[in-house]
């Protein structure tokens, strides 16, 4: 569908905010696959985690904690990388029914813009809010770039919803990081959730790897 045809349909007033790690894809968090690809998982990745959490380290502090393994990488090689994270099947149906349906669509994820650039690419989503890796001049400097937090994605989806007036709001996440953005919404989809938290504050449970099945929701 083109740009066009989305804006005309856009007269109901619907946004659908998605997580993409787990969600959109079959890796439940492309900052360990990157650090699983690079080499750096097993000790320095895994006490990261750890440390994290026992509360011996914030999160803003495991991010770039994490992001200082990737010092001195280019940023484009870690964009290949991620190029390879599996999508999950049913995208194209997912996507087309929210356009034909008239949603404003973003993307809210705690993962790295290296991932979320290829969904945002391949399905010219409307917003991708993400975290990233620090760069200059092509290389990581071993920062991070925050700009979603451990719990700030209902505070996006109520900016949101602020900014494009949305009067029904569907929310698509798998982890406990998306239980504040299903409390905003009309509507929250789980999608092979773990935590039975996440099952419970869902309207709706989806199994399975074709995401064609969400259309039903919709």
């Amino acid at each position: 569908m083109t740009v066009e045809a989305r804006q005309s349909n856009r007269a109901a007033r619907k946004l659908a905010v998605i997580d993409v790690d787990g969600t959109l894809t079959g890796v439940h968090s492309i900052w360990q696959f990157l650090m699983e690809q690079c080499g750096y998982w097993v000790s320095a990745g895994e006490r990261n985690l750890a440390d994290f959490l026992a509360g011996a380290v914030t999160y803003e502090e495991f991010c770039h904690l994490d992001a200082r393994l990737f010092a001195g990488r280019r940023y484009d090689e870690l964009c290949e990388i991620a190029s390879k994270v599996p999508l999950r099947d049913g995208l194209d149906d997912l996507f087309d029914c929210l356009w034909r349906k008239g949603y404003y669509v973003a993307l809210i994820s705690t993962g790295l813009r290296v991932l979320t650039r290829h969904v945002v690419e391949r399905y010219s989503v409307d917003v991708c809010l993400a975290n990233d890796l620090e760069a200059a001049d092509g290389l990581c400097t071993g920062r991070a770039i925050i700009e979603v937090g451990e719990h700030d994605k209902g505070l996006h989806c109520e900016r949101l919803i602020e900014q494009t007036g949305a009067e029904h709001v569907v929310a698509i996440g798998d982890s406990a990081g998306d239980l504040p953005m299903f409390a905003t919404a009309s509507t929250a989809i789980a999608v092979n959730a773990t935590d039975r938290r996440v099952v419970a504050a869902a309207d709706a449970h989806v199994t399975g790897g074709d995401l064609s099945v969400l259309c039903r929701y919709l």
